[in-house]
């Protein structure tokens, strides 16, 4: 045999690099579940997926290569549920000025793209 036994230990891994590798892993799915749990719960989370869920399904079979189309159809949809949203009576209040906000944030990240666009497109000539 060319190896000696104390070589050979040296070339395996250890039982507790073992454990340790396993311990990460076991971390790592908890982790990953505690993300999965809280997105679950999570009403702007909720609702955004949704949104993308609609303008997916619009888009479904649609070669679409124009990403300012998927903005519109984003913002279309996210404010045609906001709408219906804000006019129903059974949801809290909070809830509703909560999706506002959001909303806003969402007109505002957008209209500030399109500027940025606008100028970038100006310098260029």
């Amino acid at each position: 045999m060319f190896f000696k036994r104390t070589t050979l230990q040296h070339v395996l891994p250890s039982t507790e690099d073992e454990k340790k590798s396993k311990e990460v892993a076991t971390v790592t799915k908890k982790s990953n579940r505690q993300v999965e749990h809280i997105l679950s719960h999570s009403p702007l989370y909720q609702f955004k997926r949704d949104v993308l869920s609609l303008v997916a399904k619009m888009n479904q079979g649609v070669a679409i290569t124009d990403c300012e189309m998927l903005k519109k159809q984003t913002m279309f949809v996210q404010s045609q549920l906001l709408h219906s949203l804000t006019n129903d009576p059974s949801m809290p209040g909070s809830f509703k000025i909560m999706l506002m906000e959001y909303h806003a944030k969402s007109v505002r990240a957008t209209l500030v793209d399109r500027r940025g666009e606008h100028s970038r497109d100006e310098s260029d000539h």
